[in-house]
């Protein structure tokens, strides 16, 4: 077995040891804010970038997250592609916040490039972490970022994110978690560059953004 795999094998174990525990402490756990209190907070411009539409959770992320508590924001700074904003949110359901390529393949759009980026977030001391996805569909082509957020802490690893929910249980502290995605679609190979760079912008803006309001 590879130590990549032996790595996974040991996290899905250590987390199955700890599931019960956690489930068990949190009955007293404070609860997280509701979804209607995060869309007080989250602000309707962003920097230079502001809302243009608002919208809830479309029949395919309702069936396959099986909740309504996602919000969809759309933003725009001149006339560049606009950027979406999109919050899963739980106060006690860690289920719901997993990686979106299981909504975008149940909605008809392929995986063409998935890895982990880099860039640099104003009030963090190192890197922020985020997935990186190009999906094709047809013609249409749609970059996306998306990272975790458990408790205060935010990663680019499920796994990661779902340990860090166990630790908030075991400590007695609120255990809502999140899925924060942004994305921007694309013309044609020939703008990727130029919509990354866009939506990396956007994203380092939204991040600060997103951390205030779930405090």
């Amino acid at each position: 077995m590879s130590t990549l795999k032996k790595r996974y094998v040991v996290a899905i174990v250590a987390l199955a040891a700890a599931t019960p525990l956690a489930l068990y402490l949190q009955y007293d756990v404070p609860p997280g804010q509701s979804l209607e209190q995060l869309k007080e907070k989250i602000p309707t411009a962003i920097g230079p970038w502001v809302m243009i539409a608002e919208r809830g959770p479309t029949d395919d992320e309702r069936r396959i997250l099986e909740t309504d508590a996602i919000l969809t924001r759309t933003y725009a700074a001149g006339a560049g592609s606009p950027c979406d904003l999109s919050i899963v949110f739980s106060k006690d359901n860690r289920r719901v916040a997993h990686p979106p390529e299981i909504c975008y393949k149940g909605s008809g759009w392929s995986v063409e490039e998935n890895e982990v980026i880099q860039f640099p977030v104003e009030g963090f001391a190192r890197p922020f972490e985020a997935n990186r996805l190009l999906l094709l569909q047809g013609g249409q082509r749609l970059h996306v970022l998306y990272w975790f957020k458990a408790g205060p802490a935010y990663s680019a690893s499920y796994l990661r994110m779902q340990w860090n929910i166990i630790k908030a249980h075991f400590t007695r502290r609120g255990s809502s978690s999140a899925l924060i995605r942004v994305s921007a679609p694309c013309q044609s190979p020939d703008e990727d560059a130029q919509v990354l760079r866009t939506l990396r912008g956007f994203a380092a803006l939204a991040v600060p953004a997103v951390t205030a309001a779930m405090e």
